[in-house]
């Protein structure tokens, strides 16, 4: 392999959404050994590189499903805002359908309201991790807006009207399923349009063009690197483009059954170091 794409939340982050010890130590032997190693999240730059500064890795990334693609310096490479025609209409199909969503823009991460926007990240975390404690999941949700990873704004439709500003991704979330459901069918009747899920109570709306697989494929290609030798890890739904495309694919054993089915190897849980599982795995597989 001479290429690692790794998915951060549920696959290198633990159950308390840090980079694992062992988990930093086999990236860094993976990279000492020449490969490329790249992270791949949701997430948006600010807090993706959070956790990697605070475990010692320093890589390129690709954040907010592919929208954009920093090298590890953190100079864009790449960016795929959404149209704002197509952000309006997208407004609209969430508000008709109740559907409270943040937005990630080229400034940061945004949200119209406080409470639902701490409820979210609870509901989200509690998926993930089910017998973690509430206030701690309650503190970290209040943490994201002191530390300015989510921020606080009167209008998204005034957001809107700023020329400087780029919306990158659309995060919905509901515990409704049946309103979940009815909301992506008309999202993919939109064109020009990428729907997936991190969560099973979420929608993550991109630009077609910003998803994980197409900017791994794009990363590899910059390299001279077949997609052969590219590896993939990963748990989640906005992790498919990626399994696609990837010459082996590793689900995280806390995955998605969807996931898992699309792998070549499942390793262990993201708390139990997964991703350091995988990678010396095939590392020791390499070195025979």
């Amino acid at each position: 392999m001479k290429v690692i794409a790794i998915d951060m939340d549920g696959t290198l982050l633990g159950n308390v959404h840090e980079v694992t010890a062992e988990n930093a130590k086999a990236v860094k032997e993976a990279q000492q050994l020449g490969v490329n190693v790249v992270i791949a999240t949701g997430r948006d730059e600010k807090e993706a590189r959070s956790p990697l500064k605070q475990a010692g890795i320093i890589c390129p990334t690709i954040t907010v499903n592919g929208a954009q693609v920093r090298d590890e310096d953190g100079n864009v490479l790449s960016s795929y805002p959404l149209l704002k025609e197509k952000t309006r209409h997208v407004f609209d199909v969430l508000l008709t359908n109740d559907i409270y969503f943040e937005l990630y823009t080229n400034h940061g991460t945004v949200t119209d309201n406080y409470d639902k926007a701490i409820q979210a990240i609870i509901d989200f975390f509690h998926a993930a991790n089910p017998a973690q404690d509430i206030n701690t999941m309650q503190q970290f949700a209040k943490e994201r807006f002191e530390t300015g990873a989510i921020s606080l704004v009167a209008s998204y439709d005034e957001l809107l009207e700023q020329e400087d500003t780029e919306i990158l991704k659309v995060l919905a979330f509901s515990k409704d399923e049946e309103k979940l459901s009815k909301t992506r069918a008309q999202l993919h009747d939109i064109d020009g349009l990428a729907v997936s899920a991190s969560a099973p109570d979420n929608i993550e709306i991109t630009h077609k063009q910003a998803q994980k697989g197409l900017a791994v494929t794009a990363f590899a290609e910059r390299l001279g690197i077949s997609m052969d030798e590219v590896m993939v890890i990963g748990d989640s739904f906005n992790d498919v483009s990626m399994f696609k495309v990837a010459g082996y694919k590793v689900a995280m054993g806390n995955a998605e059954q969807a996931i898992k089915d699309l792998a070549d190897f499942i390793s262990k849980s993201n708390d139990e170091d997964g991703v350091a599982f995988a990678i010396r795995q095939k590392l020791s597989h390499m070195s025979r």
